[in-house]
């Protein structure tokens, strides 16, 4: 009597390792949604979070389509546009704090100038 395949035994007594089933998992692309939103409500320089909120949903629709490769490049796109974006908005928190204390020291120098 013959066993259905699912049934074999992976290994045959006394030869290890020529039962051994490699199995392929398929790695879905990252679609980037949860940052994108993240820069379209806590820094959106040049509408830069809407844009990659739009191309991180195409990458989700892509995905779910089974189109993995729209899927990565749409993803992809989301990623540089979110990282651009997050670059920007960090370069002008910077650029302002570095402003203000400046002119926080320029002020209180002058101050105590004049008083003196």
């Amino acid at each position: 009597m013959q066993r259905p395949a699912e049934n074999l035994p992976l290994q045959v007594a006394g030869r290890a390792g020529e039962g051994t089933v490699v199995v392929s998992i398929t790695e879905y692309p990252k679609d980037y949604v949860v940052w994108s939103v993240a820069n379209l409500c806590f820094g959106n320089p040049l509408c830069l979070g809407l844009l990659a909120f739009y191309f991180s949903v195409k990458s989700r629709d892509r995905k779910i389509e089974g189109d993995l490769s729209g899927a990565r490049s749409y993803g992809s796109t989301a990623c540089c546009i979110n990282r651009v974006a997050v670059s920007l908005v960090l370069s002008l928190l910077i650029t302002v704090i570095v402003l203000v204390t400046k002119v926080m020291s320029f002020s209180e120098f002058r101050f105590l100038k004049i008083k003196l």
